[in-house]
């Protein structure tokens, strides 16, 4: 019992430190409660391990969470409706099952105990980001057409190929500072400023010149000193 009990206290340091993931706004972003139940993991209950290495237990079961949320919210939450939501953080990457202990008077209950994939995360709302781009390109295509500025034909069809440009390179950048995570974690650096700075070096990519390249001669023109 002691040493299966040990793997809740273990499994913080084996999984990585950190992870990039594109989650869609509306099953995530969207819900309160599943961001707090993300965060209550990080949090853990304070409690000794077995080997007397750990004070704190990140893997928690539904109980825990839920006595966590009422003490975070002072809502209380049905289990239905919160295995509901565990299994959408599951499906979604972000939790896993940690282990099944048998529990209670002579083991005869089975608890299962849930995780994070990793001690933070790196989340893109992916949906917001595109739904911002579209509404940009649009807002400028009515300006444009009010000042007589000339845009090029396949302005709109752009929208997407920028899209999809942004959200690979996203994933390419969040890559990397994932291969460098040793030395991210031994020198206590801020993950989400590193990630912010490579994006906006990252505008200066070829492939977002060439995409813009027209445009912004037709800027140039319009525009005294740029």
């Amino acid at each position: 019992m002691t040493a299966n009990r040990q793997k809740l206290f273990d499994y913080w340091k084996e999984i990585p430190s950190f992870i990039f993931k594109e989650i869609p706004k509306e099953k995530y972003f969207s819900h309160p409660v599943r961001r707090e139940i993300i965060r209550l993991f990080k949090e853990g209950l304070k409690e000794g391990s077995p080997d007397g290495k750990f004070i704190v237990r990140h893997a928690l079961n539904v109980r825990e969470i839920s006595n966590k949320l009422v003490k975070s919210n002072g809502k209380s939450l049905g289990k239905t409706a919160l295995y509901f939501h565990l299994d959408i953080l599951t499906e979604l990457g972000l939790i896993k099952e940690i282990a099944i202990l048998h529990e209670g008077s002579y083991g005869r209950n089975l608890t299962k105990y849930y995780g994070r994939v990793a001690r933070n995360l790196i989340l893109s709302n992916v949906d917001e980001e595109h739904g911002n781009i579209k509404q940009q390109f649009e807002e400028f295509r009515k300006f444009a057409t009010l000042i007589g500025l000339e845009l090029p034909n396949d302005f709109s069809e752009r929208t997407e190929k920028f899209n999809n440009l942004k959200q690979n390179y996203y994933q390419i950048l969040g890559k990397w500072l994932v291969d460098h995570e040793e030395i991210i974690v031994n020198e206590k650096l801020d993950l989400n400023l590193l990630f912010d700075f490579l994006k906006n070096v990252n505008t200066i990519h070829p492939n977002y010149i060439v995409l813009f390249e027209d445009l912004f001669k037709n800027l140039r023109d319009n525009i005294k000193d740029l």
